[in-house]
């Protein structure tokens, strides 16, 4: 079973089919080196043994047979290994000299083979390449060689290329399947670590060899999409159980008034009291679930696609000049420091409630008499929009958890709302890459959002309405 996986693997495939592509290239290229060799020989052996029957014509002519006899004989006593044969015949089919097979009377070239007729011993001149010269008064000249060796040289390429496209193929078929065996012990590792997640261990990640190859890079990207769902399920479950804890207390208070209607109310009119207490309860526990809907879709990054260029300093000066009137009436005091011209890509909508939000937040959680500072600056990681009081402000260990949907300081607990305005914060700021500092102030609180995307422009380069307005 393990072998079936082992050659059903991409690796392996891959690496045959790269074995087969290798091994059509030696066969192709030992075939045209065998060719080529094969060919040179045969072209330098046919230029020797003719231009030795061009020198023994030339001796025949200057000194008759006698001549050509004495030069053959010559040739013969210095032979050496390799040395060519030759062989003299009347027109008739006399043999004057040599012990050459006898072939037709043609010139030319003439490939013949057996054994030879004379002295030889066996084996010798069995491959004959011949190249037969009249002379005259009907004589023939012979020359010929032993050609086996061209065709033994021939076996030897044979062999070599036979026996490299072996070791070529046992290698790559050994390197492909170690190969995929290293690929398959991974693989099986991703396997393990997802069949661990599906059993719900959510804490199980895939783990890295440090090569940085591509399965090094794929399984970091999967840790990092674990690592995100991960965080989304643990905010389902925070979210599930805040649900149930939050929304116990307004369910079980609509419930206590339409018990207390049922059971007290006479009139018409006490019926009808009982009624709008009940919707009002209703419209706060909608308003929660408009709410987590609201931070679900913003989170999701669907709201993206509505990013237009706006007037960040236009939208910051607009609120203030809205909310100034009710902070006073609450008695408390509204300022602001706006640097003018800067731009942000963003949805206008969003980042208002956004803004609305520590605004509203402020107001309603400081005391009476205190000062709210609205701020917006261009700062060295970008544009800084700030909300300040000086009120009680956040336990530096709570400052994280304010975030959290449903989370409320227990001094906020009389207090209306439900826990989610600054949630919807948290879930806008990241929509627009920016980051939340929260920070004692001093005393009192500050919030402030760092928007990195945004840029400062005059008044000249940005043709900008306020997008609040």
């Amino acid at each position: 079973m393990h072998l079936q996986r082992l050659l059903k693997t991409a690796s392996f495939k891959l690496t045959a089919l790269y074995v087969l592509l290798f091994g059509l290239s030696v066969a192709a290229l030992a075939t045209v080196f065998y060719f080529n060799a094969v060919r040179v020989l045969d072209a330098q052996e046919r230029a020797r043994i003719q231009s030795e029957a061009s020198m023994l014509r030339g001796e025949y002519e200057r000194g008759g047979l006698p001549a050509l006899l004495s030069g053959i004989r010559e040739r013969q006593r210095g032979r050496i290994a390799g040395g060519l044969d030759y062989t003299v015949y009347r027109g008739d089919g006399t043999r004057l000299f040599g012990n050459l097979p006898k072939v037709p009377f043609e010139k030319g070239w003439k490939h013949t083979s057996g054994p030879p007729d004379g002295d030889e011993p066996p084996g010798q001149l069995e491959q004959l390449l011949v190249y037969r010269l009249p002379l005259s008064n009907g004589l023939w000249l012979m020359v010929g060689d032993d050609i086996g060796h061209i065709r033994e040289l021939g076996h030897v390429i044979e062999d070599m290329s036979i026996w490299g496209l072996l070791l070529a193929v046992t290698l790559g078929v050994i390197g492909g399947a170690a190969l995929s065996l290293a690929f398959l012990r991974r693989i099986d590792s991703i396997t393990r670590t997802a069949e661990a997640i599906i059993a719900g261990d959510m804490a199980r990640r895939i783990p890295l060899r440090g090569a940085d190859d591509d399965i090094d890079r794929l399984a970091t990207t999967l840790n990092r999409m674990l690592d995100r769902i991960g965080s989304l399920v643990e905010s389902v479950r925070h979210v599930s159980n805040d649900i149930a804890h939050d929304l116990r207390t307004p369910l079980a208070r609509l419930r206590q008034v339409l018990e207390d209607g049922r059971r007290s109310a006479r009139t018409p009119a006490e019926y009808e009291a009982t009624t709008e207490r009940a919707i009002r309860e209703i419209d706060s526990i909608l308003e929660t679930f408009s709410a987590i809907l609201r931070i679900a879709q913003i989170e999701a990054g669907t709201r993206r696609s509505g990013f237009r260029r706006l007037d960040l300093s236009g939208l910051a000066e607009s609120l203030v000049h809205s909310f100034a009137p009710v902070a006073e009436d609450g008695g408390k005091s509204l300022s602001a420091s706006i640097a003018p011209g800067l731009v942000l890509e963003g949805d206008a909508e969003l980042l208002t409630q956004m803004m609305v939000n520590l605004i509203e937040n402020a107001i309603r959680h400081s005391r009476d008499g205190a000062a709210i500072v609205i701020g917006l600056r261009n700062g060295p990681a970008g544009a800084e929009f700030s909300v300040a009081d000086d009120g009680p402000g956040i336990p530096a260990g709570e400052r994280e958890r304010i975030f959290r949907r449903f989370y409320r300081l227990e001094r906020s607990r009389s207090t209306a709302g439900s826990g989610l305005g600054l949630s919807l914060v948290a879930a806008i700021a990241n929509l627009h890459d920016a980051k939340i500092i929260v920070s004692d102030n001093h005393p009192g609180l500050k919030i402030v959002i760092v928007f990195s995307q945004a840029k400062s422009e005059t008044a000249r380069e940005r043709p900008l309405s306020r997008a609040a307005e």
